[in-house]
C-alpha cells in the first residue's frame, strides 16, 4: 500500500492518506474494519457531471476509518472490489446527501452503497438555518471548512495526475463526519425525533435510483412551461443532441447551450441560428444543423 503525504500547510494539514487501488488492498481494508469491531467508515465521492466530457463518471472515493483519511482512484482501482466493500452491509458508511451518490453509481456502474447513514435529514429534523454540509459543520461543530470551494467547483476530476490540493480539498468532506455523527445524533435524540431520522435514512437506502430511459428532458428548466406538443419536441431534440455529445464526447450543453435547446422547442429558434462553440468544425455543425431541421 502506498502512503502519500499531505504537505503542511494544505487542508489536512500533515495528514498522510493511504491509497488503495488494487483488490487484496481494499479486501484487506474491509477485512480489518470489520475485525477491529469498528465497522464504520465515512464516505464520499466526487465526479464528473457532464461538464467536461460526455456523461457521468465516478473519479474519486474518499474514506476515513476513524483513524485516517483514504482514497480509491476508480478509474485505476479493481471495481469488483469497491462494489465488494460499497456493497457490504457489516460495514456502515457515514455519508452527507448520499441520494447522489448512490444515484451516479446505480446508473452507471453496476453496483449500490448498503448500509448508509445519511446525516443530511437531520438538517432539516433539527430546522437549521443553513443546510449544506459546509454550513452544518460550522453550526453544530465550530468548523471552518472549503475555504477555497470556488477553485474546485469546476475542477476536472477525470484529471491524472489529481492534483494533491484538489485531493487535500476532497478528503475535508469526510474528515469530520464521525464527528458530525455524534453531535446530530446526540441533537435528533434531544429533541426527540430520533425515529423521524431513522425513517428518512430507510427512505435514503430504499428509494428507487434507477433512472428510467428517455426523461432526462423532464429536468431541463421551463419544461413544465411546455405544451404536449412542444414537449415531445424538446424530448426528441434532447435525444438527438445527446446523440451529438456522445460522439463528441463533450457536454450536451456545449454542443448546443439548454437555453437554446429549448427554444428550439418553443420554435423560437432556428436551426441556423444556433451559437455553436468555436471548435466545432464546419461539417460536424451542418451535420448538427440538418439533423435539428428534420426535428424543427
Amino acid at each position: 500500500m502506498r502512503f502519500t503525504h499531505i504537505p503542511c500547510g494544505c487542508i489536512v494539514g500533515a495528514m498522510n492518506y493511504q491509497n488503495l487501488s488494487s483488490g487484496d488492498e481494499i479486501r484487506a481494508f474491509a477485512n480489518r474494519i470489520k475485525q477491529n469491531g469498528r465497522a464504520v467508515i465515512a464516505l464520499d465521492f466526487e465526479g464528473e457531471f457532464n461538464l467536461h466530457v460526455y456523461g457521468e463518471k465516478l473519479c474519486l472515493i474518499q474514506i476515513h476509518d476513524g483513524e485516517k483519511p483514504l482514497i480509491i482512484d476508480p478509474l485505476k482501482a479493481d471495481l469488483g472490489a469497491v462494489k465488494s466493500l460499497l456493497e457490504d452491509d457489516k460495514i456502515l458508511k457515514i455519508m452527507w446527501d448520499a441520494s447522489s451518490d448512490i444515484s451516479l453509481i446505480v446508473n452507471g456502474y453496476d453496483m449500490t452503497i448498503k448500509s448508509v447513514l445519511d446525516l443530511r435529514p437531520a438538517a432539516d429534523i433539527l430546522d437549521l438555518p443553513k443546510r449544506d454540509y459546509a454550513s452544518v459543520l460550522g453550526e453544530l461543530l465550530g468548523i471552518a471548512t472549503k475555504s477555497n470551494k470556488s477553485k474546485f467547483q469546476r475542477y476536472n476530476w477525470l484529471r491524472r495526475p489529481i492534483d494533491e490540493d484538489a485531493i487535500n480539498y476532497a478528503l475535508e468532506d469526510v474528515l469530520h463526519l464521525h464527528q458530525l455523527r455524534d453531535e446530530i445524533l446526540k441533537r435528533v435524540y434531544e429533541v426527540g425525533r430520533m425515529e423521524e431520522f431513522i425513517h428518512q435514512n430507510i427512505i435514503v437506502q430504499n428509494r428507487d435510483y434507477l433512472r428510467k430511459p428517455g426523461q432526462r428532458h423532464k429536468k431541463m428548466k421551463g419544461y413544465r412551461y411546455l405544451n404536449k406538443q412542444e414537449q415531445q419536441r424538446l424530448k426528441e431534440l434532447f435525444e438527438l443532441r445527446d446523440g451529438h455529445a456522445r460522439e463528441l464526447n463533450w457536454p450536451p450543453h456545449r454542443v448546443i447551450p439548454n437555453q437554446e435547446l429549448m427554444e428550439l422547442a418553443r420554435g423560437g429558434m432556428r436551426p441556423e441560428e444556433i451559437r455553436f462553440d468555436r471548435s466545432l468544425k464546419g461539417g460536424k455543425r451542418n451535420e448538427i444543423i440538418e439533423s435539428l431541421k428534420k426535428t424543427t
